[in-house]
């Protein structure tokens, strides 16, 4: 106390600077306080688990929801992924073999046709005319060659001197070759000269019918009435195979051209992907491999297929090579609606290459790096335990587990990213 001039005392105050001290003291120390009540350092010999690793303290913060898988042993396949287009194992475009105006057609888009049913009649008046006349100088032709046959203008091919003139024509053509490639006969003689001497070597080695039937006409009339029949036969339009119908806008009354493409049949019995496999990796793929295909519609649906045929060619522009995948389930049957499977459709494949049977595999999300090294956490009565772990195989999904890991234990495999050793968690419900 200080005595006044008035005889009375006072407090003494404390200076300011000393007052604001003591109070960041006593913040400081609440917070520190604070943060050694939630957590404790520690080191976890049983897990592993780092020097200096923050552990939950024994109060009881609500446990973090993750999801969790078993650790079991499989074999894990790794697989090589590539794209195409699906295509139906046929694909023939049917055209017009001969012009005209279409009378009747019986099919139509997606219409399903055995082979031999009749598809597209065209008018065939015209060329049953034509076939007639043909039929008809057939006939003159086969009584001029009888007529031609009693007479006997031509030597035995089997004499003496029908021999040595084919002797003598050779070697005069033998002759022209020689003075041809010396220089000493311009290419104009030579062909003229080597024609008639061919010309004189086939008179004299040519048959005796072959002889008359030249002479008769009789070959050029069987060529003519074979042109006319196949002409007539064309106006009908048959089914090569088994398929179904696409492309086609034929209506009765259009006029079509030879060579005018018609519509399409599709054999549908077996769908195939064309994949494109790079120059390093085509050593992987061989005949017989698995393969999974995947299409964007429906999203999540796999078909299962086999690798079909490998060129044996790698492409030097793209430096690929072509592979065909077959898929296996992917029949079109009768009366059985196949709407998801279409040829044009894009797909994914993936060929399985490598298989690693008898490993410990987890899923690859389960996996973390902290401080350049690997770990898992796992489930253990209600406490996420880390344990770092060695790594072998992988694929897109799993990844194998040489250490680290037994089979059984459960495996957290997400909402694991901010868990500390011993966290408290709970299995997440799975949302419907």
């Amino acid at each position: 106390m200080i005595r006044s001039a008035f005889g009375e005392s006072s407090p003494r105050r404390l200076p300011k600077q000393l007052v604001r001290a003591a109070w960041y003291l006593g913040v400081a120390l609440a917070v520190v306080t604070a943060i050694t009540g939630t957590y404790t350092l520690d080191r976890e010999p049983d897990t592993g688990a780092p020097a200096g690793g923050l552990r939950p303290s024994t109060g009881n913060p609500d446990p973090a929801a993750v999801r969790v898988v078993v650790a079991r042993k499989g074999s894990l396949t790794q697989h090589l992924t590539t794209s195409g287009i699906l295509r139906a194992v046929r694909d023939v475009e049917i055209q017009a073999r001969v012009a005209g105006t279409v009378t009747g057609v019986a099919v139509s888009n997606g219409y399903r046709v055995s082979r031999g049913d009749t598809l597209v009649r065209m008018e065939g008046r015209e060329y049953r005319a034509a076939y007639e006349r043909a039929r008809a100088g057939l006939l003159n032709a086969q009584i001029e060659f009888r007529s031609l046959s009693s007479t006997p203008f031509l030597p035995s091919v089997d004499s003496v001197e029908t021999k040595r003139r084919i002797e003598a024509e050779s070697r005069a053509i033998d002759s022209l070759r020689v003075l041809s490639i010396s220089g000493r006969m311009d290419d104009a003689t030579y062909e003229r000269l080597s024609r008639e001497r061919e010309a004189a070597l086939a008179y004299v080695t040519a048959s005796r019918g072959d002889v008359i039937a030249a002479r008769s006409g009789l070959a050029a009339a069987r060529e003519a009435f074979l042109t006319a029949r196949l002409d007539m036969e064309w106006t009908s339009i048959g089914a090569p195979f088994d398929g179904v119908v696409a492309d086609c806008s034929l209506s009765p009354g259009m006029h079509v051209t030879a060579g005018q493409s018609l519509f399409r049949i599709l054999d549908l019995n077996t769908l195939l992907v064309d994949v494109e496999v790079l120059e390093n990796e085509a050593g992987r793929v061989t005949v017989g491999q698995a393969a999974r295909i995947r299409l964007t519609t429906p999203p999540g649906k796999e078909f299962s297929g086999s690798v079909l045929h490998l060129n044996p060619v790698v492409d030097p522009k793209t430096k690929t090579m072509k592979v065909t995948i077959a898929l296996s389930d992917g029949r079109q049957r009768p009366g059985v609606p196949q709407s998801r499977l279409r040829p044009g459709m894009f797909a994914t494949v993936l060929i399985e290459t490598d298989v690693f049977p008898h490993r410990l595999v987890v899923p690859r999300s389960a996996l973390l790096v902290r401080d350049e090294r690997s770990l898992v956490f796992t489930m253990d009565h209600g406490r996420a335990k880390w344990h770092y772990v060695e790594t072998g195989e992988a694929n897109d999904e799993l990844l194998e587990i040489r250490s680290g890991l037994t089979p059984g234990d459960t495996v957290i495999v997400d909402g694991h990213y901010t868990l500390a050793h011993d966290a408290p968690v709970t299995i997440a419900r799975r949302s419907r």
